[in-house]
């Protein structure tokens, strides 16, 4: 799948949710779009970096894959963090 088709994908999402209006979603960049879905809306921390944002946008090939893949990746870089923060916390420990 490419970033345009995604984009329109996820704005199709959005028209038939008719929660905002059609001209708001019409007025987000392809970016503007895939990002408002992949950007915690509590904190703004992104779900995925650049480079698992291109691979999951390449292989997916419709929104639901995307998403899953999106949440592969982010529940893989949570997990390393929350064990880099464990192990710093045991090393702080012992100093």
């Amino acid at each position: 799948m490419d970033k345009h088709q995604l984009a329109k994908e996820l704005r199709q999402r959005q028209y038939d949710k008719g929660i905002i209006e059609k001209r708001i979603i019409d007025a987000l960049s392809d970016n503007e779009i895939i990002d408002a879905y992949i950007t915690c809306s509590h904190c703004g921390e992104k779900k995925v970096n650049e480079q698992d944002l291109e691979t999951a946008i390449n292989i997916a090939q419709n929104a639901n894959q995307f998403f899953q893949r999106c949440d592969g990746f982010a529940d893989v870089r949570h997990s390393t963090t929350a064990a880099l923060r464990n192990e710093s916390s045991s090393v702080a420990h012992y100093h």
